[in-house]
């Protein structure tokens, strides 16, 4: 998890401009600021970065950072352009 969870923090802090200290892997997206239309993006952003394919109902606002890195990293073992179950 160590490489994909620090993938996403740079995606959270270039992309969405949240800053570095306020992540960690308790955070939700919600108390980063990531609302519908930037939980969109994401999901778009972590496509392309990790050649997976994630399902949309999985980037959920009470989602944590650590939740996301650890279903990023099933997706990636499970094999490119796989959609894990939520």
């Amino acid at each position: 998890m160590p490489d994909t969870y620090d993938t996403l923090r740079s995606v959270l802090t270039g992309s969405f401009r949240v800053p570095d200290d306020v992540i960690h892997p308790d955070a939700t997206l919600e108390q980063l600021g990531l609302e519908s239309l930037a939980l969109t993006e994401l999901v778009l952003i972590l496509h392309e970065r990790f050649a997976v394919k994630i399902s949309g109902e999985y980037a959920a606002p009470l989602r944590t950072v650590a939740e996301v890195a650890e279903h990023l990293d099933a997706l990636r073992a499970a094999g490119p352009r796989t959609v894990a179950p939520s």
